[in-house]
């Protein structure tokens, strides 16, 4: 609407440029060790190899009724469970759980070498803090992203498989 010929305006009725926040500056941590990329999370060692829905393995697991006669053989398979599902970056499926059985010396054709670490693991689960710790900590993470085929013809066709050098012996 026009200005009323009768009103004179002032400087102060005059429509002002309204000041504008300045654009906000990068954020930069101010603390330190504090984790700001994917990259920088730690993985590993007592930070362990987190999957993105470990729970869900429980849950499969719930379904096998051979493990809840035992429950260290079920630390121990739901330790490899996690383990080989948190290494594929995925949700655990059927496919680990079949991978720890075998691991876990649950196989019709283990090797003895595969029962007496079976052994082993089952007498630590109670200690562990973690279910399945020792074997998750034994088994190398090249062994246990393989197909169960692979794993087989590994376990009955080594000695044993070292973690320490990366091959089986």
């Amino acid at each position: 609407m026009g200005q009323q010929p009768n009103l004179e305006l002032v400087e102060s009725d005059l429509p002002r440029k309204v000041a504008e926040p300045a654009p906000p500056q990068r954020w930069r941590p101010t603390k330190v060790g504090l984790i700001t990329t994917p990259d920088e999370k730690p993985t590993g060692g007592s930070f362990g190899n987190t999957g993105p829905d470990p729970g869900w393995a429980l849950r499969l697991l719930s379904e096998f009724d051979l493990l809840s006669d035992d429950p260290n053989l079920k630390s121990v398979v739901t330790g490899l469970t996690m383990a080989r599902a948190a290494t594929l970056g995925r949700a655990a499926l059927l496919g680990d759980i079949e991978v720890a059985l075998i691991l876990s010396g649950q196989d019709a054709n283990s090797p003895q070498w595969v029962l007496d670490r079976r052994e082993r693991w089952l007498a630590a689960a109670p200690h562990d803090k973690r279910p399945g710790q020792t074997a998750v900590a034994e088994v190398d993470r090249d062994l246990l992203v393989r197909t169960p085929e692979q794993i087989r013809y590994v376990l009955n066709h080594s000695g044993q498989v070292s973690k320490s050098d990366n091959k089986t012996s």
